[in-house]
């Protein structure tokens, strides 16, 4: 992967900005709550940030395919180092909810372009092990940002991580500009001759896969919303929570090599059905499991088994979708996923205030009944795919209006 000029900018981007994001992440609640804000506007501000992205990371991706991937990355950075400057500032729960909203806006300009950028420069046969290396790449940061900020939280307080995080982000938006240039400017392709119709968006292969999406979002609500100050409450030291973040992160590293092979390999549907009833047993036992050192080594374990769930789908989703809206449907999944994350991120503070076991029960039921539901979707298109010719399992173009 690092051979490959284009998916070196890649990988290298996408592990700066997991260490800058790991760096404050696991700390935000806790300086909300620390600075008065109640656990119900902390759910409202762990579900506006995912709102916002739910909200625009269509319209963005569709951008990306019009104008160039390298815009919207980039300008995605410098909105996020904005926002970290300003929780140095926070003071009220308003200011922290449009914060995060404004978070949400930078992530809703990155990811779609980027995800679709990966789409653009790989081949069909290795976007599951390109996908993963992205996800790789940017789990080593998040194994080097959060216990960086705990670290540093000891001797600097937890308000200056928030300057370091933005001084990064505003570094990484330059270097985007720069080593994504001619890779990611140019328009993938040209939509002033044709007009996709909108049922290329819609198709029932494509709809398994945001259905999937949705559900695969759930956990990272609940990181969003409750985790950190769930493992506050069991006595964790902030370099136990950064900890807790990191665990995933090694894991998913070591493992990636293994596991975006396996992504690329056979039927997709039978790994992610199974992979997907072992994350929903993973996410019931945080809740039941007290004992901090365990849920560390439980987090190692999820991440080796995301190593094989998340790239499988991602490569799924790419190889379906017609390649001239690449970005408006990684743009729609990223929605779908994100509505995910929001409608997890507020319940579980609701139901957290009730009892500690009952977001992780209900994250992982949910889990359980969307995979049953939509798999059945996956499977019949991979099936199709299986008995076409070699040549053909590219996505055919739907047919263009003029």
């Amino acid at each position: 992967m690092m051979r490959d000029p284009a998916m070196r900018a890649i990988l290298i981007l996408a592990g700066l900005a997991g260490g800058a994001f790991g760096l404050t992440i696991p700390f935000l609640t806790l300086v909300a709550r620390e600075r008065g804000v109640s656990l119900s506007a902390i759910g409202i501000m762990a579900s506006s940030y995912l709102v916002a992205q739910t909200v625009l990371q269509l319209p963005f991706g569709s951008l990306s395919d019009r104008i160039g991937r390298t815009p919207p990355i980039a300008a995605g950075f410098v909105v996020e180092a904005l926002a970290s400057f300003g929780f140095v500032f926070a003071d009220s729960a308003l200011t922290f909810i449009a914060l995060r909203v404004l978070q949400g806006i930078s992530l809703a300009m990155i990811m779609p372009a980027l995800r679709a950028l990966i789409a653009d420069v790989t081949p069909v046969h290795r976007r599951g092990q390109s996908y993963a290396w992205m996800f790789a790449a940017f789990s080593g940061g998040m194994l080097l940002g959060p216990p960086v900020g705990g670290f540093l939280a000891g001797p600097l307080g937890r308000s200056p991580l928030f300057v370091i995080a933005g001084v990064l982000n505003l570094v990484i938006a330059v270097f985007a500009i720069g080593w994504l240039r001619g890779i990611g400017g140019r328009k993938p392709y040209d939509h002033a001759a044709v007009k996709i119709p909108a049922s290329a968006i819609f198709t029932s292969a494509l709809i398994g896969a945001f259905v999937l999406g949705f559900g695969a979002r759930i956990l990272e609500g609940m990181f969003a919303g409750v985790w950190s100050i769930y493992m506050d409450d069991l006595g964790a030291s902030d370099m136990e929570i950064g900890l807790s973040f990191a665990t995933y992160s090694v894991a998913f590293m070591l493992f990636t090599p293994i596991g975006g092979r396996m992504a690329d390999r056979g039927l997709r549907w039978r790994k992610l059905l199974i992979g997907n009833f072992v994350l929903a047993a993973l996410i019931l036992s945080y809740g039941l499991i007290h004992v901090v050192p365990l849920i560390l080594f439980m987090g190692m374990i999820e991440g080796a088994v995301a190593t094989i769930t998340v790239p499988a789908l991602d490569a799924y989703l790419a190889s379906v979708a017609d390649p001239r809206i690449q970005g408006r449907i990684q743009g729609t999944y990223a929605t779908i996923g994100t509505a995910g994350a929001a409608v997890s991120a507020f319940l579980g503070t609701v139901l957290y205030q009730h009892s500690q076991l009952l977001p992780f029960a209900v994250a992982g039921g949910i889990l359980v009944v969307i995979t049953v539901a939509a798999i059945g979707l996956v499977r019949d298109a991979e099936m199709k795919m299986a008995a076409m010719p070699v040549e053909s399992l590219s996505p055919e173009p739907v047919p263009a209006t003029q």
